[in-house]
């Protein structure tokens, strides 16, 4: 299987980049100043990292029927606005956020497989990381500040890989406890 690289959208004016803010700011979260920070699409779901003045998190959104919709229920993992010093290892992914997101069974039990994000922050010198599970993988470039953003489709109580690619050409395997 391939690498699959994050569609990362330019412009953070995507319909659901919308959809995240509306349910954000609907939910009572933040300060009602939030943000589009970063948008990845993949296929029929999008992971949107918003801030505002004292955050930033991740909302996954779904395409049904032509249309963006963020669910009634939303689970956001926040993450304080400021990014940490990022003279850390590279083998580790500061403030790692792994949500899921997948409709339960017809019994009510979790899904077989579902759309995964993963972010945080990662070390100085970092280029990108790769995220693998045993159905997908996805490269995620590193923003400016070492904020990462990867979507990728995951069994349900599978852990993750990452590597995160430094920009001397290592390839670093991540270690935390919600890995792989």
């Amino acid at each position: 299987m391939g690498e699959i690289y994050a569609d990362t959208v330019d412009s953070l004016d995507h319909p659901a980049a919308m959809s995240a803010i509306a349910r954000f700011r609907a939910g009572g979260s933040g300060d009602g100043t939030a943000e589009p920070y970063l948008v990845v699409v993949r296929e029929d779901v999008a992971a949107v990292a918003l801030r505002d003045a004292q955050s930033r998190c991740v909302i996954m959104v779904n395409k049904v029927e032509g249309q963006w919709e963020t669910p009634q229920m939303v689970t956001v993992g926040v993450l304080p606005r400021a990014a940490p010093d990022r003279n850390f290892r590279p083998s580790f992914i500061q403030r790692l956020e792994i949500h899921r997101s997948g409709p339960p069974t017809v019994d009510g039990g979790p899904p077989d497989s579902s759309w995964i994000t993963v972010s945080g922050f990662a070390a100085s010198g970092a280029r990108s990381i790769a995220v693998a599970s045993s159905l997908d993988r996805c490269v995620a470039d590193v923003a400016d500040d070492g904020f990462v953003l990867a979507v990728l489709r995951s069994p349900w109580r599978e852990k993750p890989a990452v590597v995160v690619a430094m920009s001397d050409g290592r390839r670093i395997p991540c270690a935390h406890p919600s890995l792989g």
